[in-house]
């Protein structure tokens, strides 16, 4: 039977929304992060699973005009991430003036120059195993391969971190801050390895950063206005308002950005940087209106997931020798260079070894950030889709395996002391 789009498209949503609600519960079981059961729904819908069992179905809910208007919701929800990142970014910053923490620079730049040596390492090698895209260059290759691998997901450690209890620990807080500033340089790495490949041109860089840095200002203008307001007033209607600027700022500012051939997380991003924090001195935005996008980007998220997975076939890739051992290796040194080089660091800056390899595991979560750098390198054409998607499970399978590993390092009680017998009398 033949639907109409918009029954379709309402089908093809609930489905992708249910279903990705009913696999983040299904992994926080297994303890493991919310993300991995959505990105594992994202990859089912596609030609991976239901593609192979009910490819009437795929075709019907996943093709055609649905996908096209699921995969403008995903741009929405990804663009919102990069605010929600930028923001982070700004945040870090601010809370690290003058504070008497200990400094995360240092392990930022460890977590990120060494998996990003051991990219550039391997750039050759999987340049001759084609898996460079029709776009990329073997310098815009390797720079790209450099961010790829040296990326932490912040909200998912984030999440890791309270899940587990490890938000107050020393580990906790420095591994949280050098991921943020970390994170910050691979994007960096990413605008490096688009002008690289010629899909960034400086001209239109400029020019997007200019019309986002005008958004923001005049929305902050806009912000302040309103914070002027009577309290009675602000109350009563400054979250739907407050929520309306915020949304528009960031649809227009990831408007811009694709405008110009930039990817949308670009405008976001900058915007995110560039945007007042809640509750500042200048009384901006209430904290209702930054909650209400966050559950926007959250719920949408899913949609981000579908659109991923409608571009591998897992199913043919894993049947493949050379594929799984692509996957093996990639993992394995991507792995070690992250974990290792982080605990020395824990370790010369005075944490015990344990809390230093559960520093270095959970500076190797990958999760959301990766993917949307992922999907931005595959989208402009640096990584073929094969490297695409052993990147793209490796991501996966290092998030995974941060749960078990920590629980292998986590405090055992100590064992109490068996009473000294001695001779009676």
């Amino acid at each position: 039977m033949s639907l109409d789009p918009t029954t379709r498209l309402l089908l093809a949503l609930a489905a992708v929304l249910a279903l990705g609600l009913g696999a983040a519960r299904l992994a926080r079981r297994f303890g493991q992060p919310a993300v991995i059961g959505e990105i594992a729904i994202g990859i089912a819908l596609g030609p991976s699973l239901l593609g192979r069992v009910l490819p009437d179905l795929h075709r019907q809910l996943f093709t055609g005009a649905p996908l096209t208007v699921l995969g403008g919701l995903a741009q929405l929800a990804v663009s919102l991430y990069a605010f929600e990142i930028g923001a982070q970014l700004a945040a870090e910053t601010r809370s690290r003036r003058g504070a008497g923490h200990r400094s995360p620079l240092p392990l930022a730049a460890v977590s990120v120059a060494v998996p990003a040596a051991v990219g550039l390492a391997l750039a050759p090698w999987l340049v001759r195993s084609d898996g460079v895209g029709p776009h990329g260059s073997p310098g815009s290759f390797a720079v790209f391969l450099a961010a790829a691998l040296g990326v932490t997901a912040v909200p998912v450690l984030a999440r890791i971190l309270h899940d587990r209890g490890l938000d107050g620990t020393p580990e906790g807080r420095l591994g949280l801050a050098a991921a943020a500033v970390g994170d910050g340089a691979c994007w960096a790495l990413l605008a490096l390895a688009l002008w690289l490949a010629g899909t960034l041109p400086v001209g239109h860089l400029a020019l997007a950063l200019a019309g986002v840095a005008g958004a923001g200002l005049l929305a902050r203008r806009r912000a302040r206005a309103a914070a002027g307001t009577r309290p009675a007033a602000r109350v009563a209607t400054g979250a739907r308002p407050g929520a309306a600027l915020l949304l528009g700022a960031v649809c227009l500012a990831a408007a811009l950005s694709s405008a110009l051939g930039l990817h949308t997380l670009f405008g976001g991003l900058v915007l995110g940087l560039l945007w007042p924090p809640a509750g500042g001195p200048h009384g901006e935005l209430p904290a209702t209106a930054a909650t209400g996008l966050t559950t926007l980007s959250t719920v949408l998220l899913p949609c981000f997931f579908l659109g991923a997975g409608q571009q591998v076939d897992l199913g043919a890739e894993l049947a493949d020798p050379g594929f799984l051992a692509l996957v093996a290796t990639v993992l394995t040194a991507s792995t070690a260079a992250k974990v290792l080089p982080c605990a020395v660091v824990g370790r010369r800056g005075g944490l015990p070894w344990r809390d230093s390899l559960r520093l270095g595991v959970l500076m190797n979560t990958k999760g959301l950030t990766e993917l949307v750098l992922l999907t931005a390198g595959q989208q402009a054409g640096l990584i073929s889709p094969r490297l695409y998607a052993a990147l793209l499970v490796v991501a996966v399978a290092a998030t995974v395996l941060a749960g078990p590993a920590l629980l292998l390092l986590r405090e055992r009680p100590r064992a109490a002391a068996e009473p000294v017998l001695t001779p009676a009398g």
